[in-house]
């Protein structure tokens, strides 16, 4: 599935607001992997379109958990609504970025008392907008609560799993130049249950760490 912004009409399983938003069912295919497993594509950054907030209640989550609608149908630029569609949704974008979407997705994550596993993908996706957006502070804030969340679940996870989860821990701490600590979480990996197609990957990253090196890489698969 190649990507598609598609623009349409939420209602909020919350507060029932309904509100136009623009949401990405698919990362893009043929891209490039990360070696904190974020995924490039197309021409479009994605996972600010994965999560929505709905502005009435705040509420916040990945666009599957609101009530889809309908689509808008293709309007001219020149109509009043697309002018008004277009208006509202600048604003959204410019009120949520990705990185704060994720954040606010964690709280509601929260109050519905999801796992430490789930909240640290959010955190992960989070830093990944962070770092798209050039904010270095938000992102290492992103990144070190999804370490920390990833560090709890860990206990509770076995084989490829906890191998992923203990590769992302190490791999985070990597990157915020923590290289003793990422040697440690590296550690503990067991290659054999990395899947496949990250093994050189792991190999090449731990290299790094060991070196010092906390710049970004890409994996080859």
């Amino acid at each position: 599935m190649g990507q598609i912004l598609e623009f349409c009409r939420l209602r909020c399983p919350e507060c029932y607001t309904t509100f136009p938003a623009e949401i990405m069912r698919s990362t893009g295919s043929g891209g490039v992997l990360e070696s904190d497993l974020c995924y490039r594509a197309g021409n479009i950054f994605p996972y600010p379109f994965f999560v929505v907030v709905c502005p009435g209640c705040g509420f916040a989550a990945y666009h599957q958990e609101f009530d889809f609608l309908s689509e808008f149908p293709p309007y001219s630029e020149y109509h009043p609504l697309q002018r008004a569609l277009g208006a509202f949704l600048r604003e959204q974008r410019r009120l949520y970025p990705g990185s704060e979407k994720y954040r606010l997705a964690v709280q509601s994550a929260r109050k519905r008392g999801a796992g430490a596993l789930e909240i640290a993908y959010l955190h992960l996706r989070g830093s990944w907008c962070a770092r798209e957006e050039k904010k270095r502070e938000v992102e290492r804030y992103h990144q070190e609560e999804a370490r920390r969340h990833f560090g709890v679940a860990l206990s509770d996870l076995t084989g490829m799993e906890a191998a992923v989860v203990g590769y992302l821990i190490g791999e985070i701490s990597r990157r915020l130049g923590e290289f003793d600590r990422a040697l440690v979480a590296f550690a503990g990996v067991e290659v054999e249950s990395l899947p496949e197609w990250l093994r050189s990957g792991f190999l090449r990253v731990r290299e790094r760490a060991a070196c010092g090196d906390g710049a970004p890489e890409i994996l080859r698969r």
